[in-house]
């Protein structure tokens, strides 16, 4: 599927906006920089459907793990190395066998109503979880329950991409407002990076909105393919 003018749109303001905050701010933030336009690529081309994402994906997450982490947001850090990191191979090879020969995009489904109740039981009791691990004085996470919600949302959204299932981008748009607040948050303590985080994942939210409109129209097509 070839990308639109919002499509360049997001991924040129991402990139443009990345360069101004560096040259603006206390200096050239390269990995600031690397992580922002791989990260909007890989969710631009998932929103397509196009399996290409993974390969920014791939980037995007070993690069993230280390900037998260000397914020002290561990779980976020944890959870891309141990998690999000290896589910871009899986992800891979589940997209290719799932494929529109036609179109080349991956075949979407809609979510089920006892898959949805699993995803939520699941979330309602790992928040609180972790957020209660995350908050113990030997760990000293700097925002336990941002991060929390942040980590437990993003096992079942990459759960849900992997599944292509096309409700996973309700959770991106949850997921990533929330990030936008964790960063903002950083971006006023001063924290490195962070500035260009919170830049990163504002335009991560209006992608994921995007998506959702994307990916209904992707499952509808599936469904009708599909033999009465």
């Amino acid at each position: 599927m070839k990308l639109n003018a919002f499509d360049y749109f997001l991924i040129i303001g991402t990139t443009a906006v990345s360069i101004a905050s560096s040259l603006l701010g206390e200096g050239w933030d390269t990995l600031g920089f690397i992580v922002a336009v791989t990260g909007i690529v890989n969710l631009v081309l998932c929103a397509k459907g196009n399996i290409w994402n993974y390969l920014f994906g791939i980037i995007y997450n070993a690069i993230y793990v280390y900037i998260a982490w000397k914020s002290r947001l561990f779980a976020d850090s944890a959870i891309y190395l141990l998690y999000y990191l290896p589910m871009q191979f899986v992800g891979w090879v589940q997209w290719k066998k799932n494929r529109n020969e036609e179109s080349g995009a991956v075949n979407a489904v809609h979510l089920t109503r006892r898959t949805a109740v699993v995803l939520v039981l699941a979330a309602a009791v790992l928040i609180p979880l972790f957020a209660w691990i995350l908050s113990r004085p030997v760990i000293g996470d700097s925002q336990p329950w941002l991060d929390s919600v942040t980590t437990v949302i993003s096992i079942l959204a990459m759960y849900m991409m992997v599944k292509a299932i096309a409700e996973q981008w309700y959770i991106w748009i949850v997921l990533d407002a929330a990030q936008v607040v964790k960063w903002t948050v950083a971006t006023i303590r001063g924290e490195e990076h962070a500035a260009l985080m919170l830049v990163m994942f504002a335009f991560f939210l209006a992608n994921a909105v995007y998506g959702l409109i994307q990916w209904n129209g992707l499952a509808k097509r599936a469904s009708d393919r599909q033999p009465r």
